[in-house]
């Protein structure tokens, strides 16, 4: 057969395709592509929608609990009015992140390790992966049923721990401690050694050989004889180091002094009390270090004080004796009187600078920003002592002398009584103080957990599973590679598709469908308008016009690999071929696993191996259908040689003398790409088509059949595009043929 005859005969319309937008052509595709994988993509979705519904389900609950704590900016209010103090007080402005470290050490973490007892782990043993599942399916108050052997826990099981010591060596240990009756527990090393045996509410402790003691108070213990808890001891250190990993405080708002302090955890009422215990503690430590630096400026003053109160004492020494020694008062100028003042005033500020500098230089080096302005006023006043002391020198000597001995008791005498009051009110200010940070929210028990979020899990879910179907779809597509587009066979290859056969439904219930006696169960038969058939009968018709050219009217059905639908291919086309008056011979030509005479109902053998070996007559094997236009010759008896029988000359001559008493001899093939079978039949056939299928059939499947005919010297004559789905394909024919046969029926 010419292999110029023309390509797409009966099939899809092809110059309006090559005007359509590349684009829609794209789209096309991607849509035919999702419909086609439709169940494969739902199923997908099924599954990771199943997987978000499982992990709901298993995934342990978070729950948040959180604290609000106020830090006020404010100078100490247990001092009112001493401004001078302040900066000595460390009362200024309290910086957020400052306080944030502090919540955050070990300090205050400590303390709260220590009185929840947080480096004790005391847990239920739970079943992998779904036991903590099941137990919170328990109410509060029930236990679960103990399986006989398990030792896990399935529910409502309790255990508190107030104290456990253990050597060095089981330290981060998971330690089992096996309930028994009536309250009695036995401790187990992880290897299943024992430990010790006690008894809840009661202290038990054991001398361990080589490692030294062992202690356990249990207070208190709910569950079922045999369940198992494990039991660790954590390092204080390390407790603390993971709680202020954990631990969550940051400030609302900018510079507000409003601190939150939040934590996550598995236990609603450990978290809780956690979070609590972090305020709290905060809070005393807060106190205390308002107390302390009272309690140590109160203890700088009382050691200043009684050095005052000499000064004091000395300088009004000094007046009497001078006044004695002259016998009269002195009468001080207005002049002397101002600079005085002035000078009093200055002498004053000195001193007060002088104890600031010695309470500073206890808390701070002389290179800390405080010390050294300090340093730079105490200079300034200093300057401003000299200059006055200058002016001093105009006046009399007599009246400079008494002047300087009534200035160093008003000095003296004001700085005394000044500190002394301060004394007092630090005393009443350390008794009540209350600190600079108070809590606005206590934590309160959480009710729902923060995480997993069951809608967003299931919306999520949702997503991924239709992105995931539609992923595993167009992956299935890239890795199979299958053919699916007859365009791209006639582009890649050159050779002419010559009919494109669509899915049928109704080729699976063919078996099903009552035929008269004698009528082969085959879709041509069963289903004579179906879209499938009419494209064979497409391809009848390009067989008659290039049997014109042919060098013989036999036809040969190959196939690159096994169920592509040769038998299918040739049975129809020959028994349609007879519905317009032709004489076929029908041979199922493959003598390893024939099946045509299945599908007719007849018998496998004596057939066309029997009748090459010389064992038979024709006309003895050959079974008639439609008042014998159609007669089919099967397999025969499975030779141990079929490839040799194929290329004997009695095979030959078979083909030569059938050619002349028959308009067509359609011969269904061996695969090609497994067998060298369907080689010998092509170079003694005047037209060989390769059946390929949608979706199965590959490009390379194809290209090697197609090479192996072409160096044996046959040429293919065309391609049969067979199962094409057609869902929301370019190619439809259902709405085409069945608006035909309406027409037909009507006329």
């Amino acid at each position: 057969m010419d292999s110029k005859q023309p390509g797409l005969t009966g099939s899809s319309p092809g110059p309006v395709v090559s005007m359509m937008d590349s684009d829609q052509l794209d789209l096309r595709e991607m849509l035919d592509t999702l419909l086609e994988g439709r169940w494969l993509a739902l199923g997908v979705a099924s599954v990771v929608i199943m997987l978000g519904v499982a992990y709901q389900w298993l995934a342990t609950p978070i729950y948040r609990a959180d604290a609000v704590v106020q830090v006020e900016n404010r100078t100490s209010a247990a001092l009112p009015g001493l401004d001078e103090l302040s900066i000595a007080l460390g009362s200024g402005f309290v910086k957020s992140l400052a306080e944030i470290e502090i919540i955050r050490s070990r300090s205050v973490l400590g303390r709260v390790v220590s009185d929840l007892v947080l480096d004790i782990k005391a847990a239920p043993r739970r079943f992998p992966l779904i036991g903590a599942a099941f137990a919170r399916t328990y109410k509060q108050g029930e236990v679960g049923s103990k399986w006989p052997g398990s030792g896990y826990a399935w529910g409502g099981e309790r255990i508190v721990v107030g104290r456990l010591s253990v050597p060095k060596r089981l330290e981060s240990r998971r330690l089992i401690l096996e309930a028994g009756e009536s309250g009695a527990y036995k401790l187990y090393e992880p290897e299943g050694e024992i430990l010790l045996e006690g008894e809840v509410g009661k202290a038990a402790e054991t001398q361990l050989p080589e490692d030294g003691i062992i202690a356990i108070f249990v207070r208190e213990l709910v569950a079922n004889s045999g369940t198992q808890f494990t039991v660790t001891k954590l390092p204080f250190d390390a407790v603390v180091q993971s709680l202020s990993a954990r631990l969550q405080v940051n400030e609302r708002g900018r510079q507000t002094g409003i601190l939150e302090v939040a934590l996550e955890g598995f236990s609603r009422l450990e978290t809780m009390e956690i979070v609590n215990g972090v305020t709290n503690s905060y809070l005393r430590q807060n106190v205390e270090y308002q107390t302390e630096q009272a309690s140590r400026m109160l203890a700088f003053l009382d050691q200043r004080l009684p050095e005052l109160k000499e000064q004091l004492d000395t300088a009004e020494t000094a007046v009497r004796e001078h006044k004695s020694t002259t016998g009269s008062a002195i009468d001080i100028s207005a002049e002397g009187q101002e600079m005085l003042g002035r000078v009093t005033d200055v002498e004053k500020q000195i001193s007060e600078l002088e104890l600031q500098r010695s309470e500073l230089r206890q808390r701070f080096t002389e290179q800390h920003p405080l010390f050294l302005t300090s340093n730079q006023k105490l200079s300034q006043l200093k300057q401003a002592r000299s200059s006055l002391e200058t002016q001093f020198k105009s006046l009399p000597a007599t009246e400079l002398q008494f002047i300087r001995l009534i200035r160093d008791v008003k000095v003296a005498n004001e700085l005394y009584i000044q500190l002394l009051n301060k004394a007092q009110e630090l005393k009443v200010a350390k008794s009540g103080t209350i600190g600079n940070a108070r809590v606005l929210d206590l934590a309160v028990l959480p009710m729902r957990p923060v995480r997993p979020n069951k809608m967003m899990v299931l919306g999520l879910s949702l997503v991924f599973g239709v992105i995931a179907g539609v992923a595993v779809v167009f992956l299935r597509k890239s890795i199979r590679r299958a053919l699916d587009n007859p365009e791209s066979v006639e582009s890649k290859l050159g050779l002419p598709v010559y009919a494109t056969i669509p899915h049928s439904p109704k080729e699976a219930l063919v078996d099903k469908v009552p035929l008269p006696t004698g009528v082969p169960h085959l879709l041509c038969r069963a289903a004579p308008q179906d879209s499938a058939v009419e494209s064979l009968r497409s391809l009848r018709t390009s067989l008659q016009f290039a049997q014109l050219e042919s060098r013989n009217n036999i036809v040969a059905i190959h196939g690159p690999t096994p169920n592509i639908g040769k038998s299918f291919v040739a049975s129809n086309l020959a028994f349609l071929m007879a519905d317009i008056g032709k004489r076929v011979l029908l041979i199922d030509a493959d003598m390893r696993k024939g099946h045509l005479h299945g599908l007719l109902g007849t018998a496998r053998a004596p057939g066309l191996a029997d009748l090459i070996a010389g064992q038979c007559k024709l006309t003895d094997i050959t079974h008639p259908f439609d008042e014998g236009r159609v007669n089919f010759l099967a397999s025969g008896t499975l030779p141990p040689n079929p490839a040799e029988l194929l290329v004997h000359g009695n095979f030959m001559a078979f083909l030569n003398d059938v050619s002349k008493h028959y308009d067509f001899v359609v011969i269904d093939t061996p695969p090609t790409l497994n067998l060298a079978d369907s080689i010998s039949i092509g170079k003694l056939s005047g037209a060989n088509f390769m059946v390929i299928r949608g979706g199965m059939s590959t490009l390379q499947d194809l290209q090697i059949a197609c090479s192996r005919m072409q160096q044996s010297d046959i040429q293919v004559s065309g391609i049969i595009f067979n199962d094409l789905s057609v869902g929301t394909s370019r190619y439809r024919y259902g709405g085409y043929y069945a608006y035909r046969y309406d027409q037909t029926e009507k006329a």
